[in-house]
């Protein structure tokens, strides 16, 4: 009998634990009493946590022109929201770090996924997105949920990295498994309690090419399609593969997406290496 995406992103969620440091800080984060100097002191035990999240700070994610040399100084510069996304960068990415790389190519699926994250922040940006902060995320972890199906069904998710030109990796995912990564994506995530305003994206942008859907999801749509593109050059048409509709509904050009192209492909290594996926 075949499993459904939430029964998978169950057994994921057995078998790939959150370290502690990531939930002890969302405790925090939750509760409204907490000061930047409650997570500085708990950063401060956690030196890997600590590194990692000065490596992003400095990173072209925020372009800060001044290096930021120590937890106080992010936290301060950042703010609590853009904390907390770093924070939920680690715990996610960190859960997933000891899969068997030879079960599935864990390099290509990182450079897609940053790929994403970056097309999705330089694009959301590009179209003042409101409340867009959240979208870095939706574009890092939509794919996630690959990694959760692999601990349970390792020779499927090889098939459905056979894709090729003639159909789409999502075309045979569903047949697969009767439903996307995506969506199983979406299913651990909420277990895992992240923002709604990261999983809804990551549930809905696989129908947008048919449905009217919110910018938010839409935007996905085109950055997951994107980023493809990105690391199977020639694979994929950038002109119908991504939807002229859904360039004309964001008021994206051609011309953006070079532009976004161009900024992922100088700063994907550097932050693959900061959230320590290389």
């Amino acid at each position: 009998m075949s499993l459904t995406a939430h029964e998978y992103a169950i057994k994921a969620q057995q078998l790939c634990v959150l370290p502690d440091i990531y939930l002890k800080l969302k405790d925090m984060l939750a509760d409204e009493s907490t000061t930047l100097a409650d997570i500085s002191a708990l950063l401060s035990l956690e030196p890997a946590l600590a590194s990692s999240l000065l490596k992003i700070a400095n990173s072209a994610l925020f372009n800060f022109p001044k290096e930021i040399d120590s937890i106080d100084r992010a936290l301060m510069i950042l703010g609590i929201k853009e904390v907390q996304t770093l924070i939920d960068t680690y715990g996610v990415t960190a859960a997933f770090s000891g899969l068997d790389p030879t079960i599935l190519d864990m390099d290509k699926f990182w450079e897609i996924s940053v790929d994403c994250a970056l097309l999705t922040k330089f694009l959301a940006k590009k179209i003042k997105l409101e409340n867009a902060d959240s979208m870095f995320l939706s574009g890092l972890l939509h794919n996630i949920g690959e990694l959760a199906i692999v601990h349970t069904s390792p020779k499927k998710v090889q098939y459905c990295e056979g894709y090729d030109r003639e159909e789409t990796p999502w075309d045979r995912q569903i047949d697969t498994f009767g439903f996307t990564f995506s969506q199983c994506s979406a299913e651990l995530l909420s277990l895992w309690q992240l923002p709604t305003s990261i999983i809804e994206p990551i549930a809905l942008y696989k129908d947008a090419y048919n449905e009217d859907l919110d910018k938010k999801s839409t935007l996905l749509f085109i950055t997951t399609r994107l980023a493809l593109i990105n690391s199977h050059p020639g694979m994929y048409s950038k002109k119908t593969f991504l939807g002229q509709h859904l360039l004309e509904d964001l008021s994206l050009t051609l011309d953006d997406i070079d532009q976004a192209l161009e900024f992922c492909n100088v700063e994907g290594m550097a932050i693959m290496s900061s959230l320590n996926v290389i």
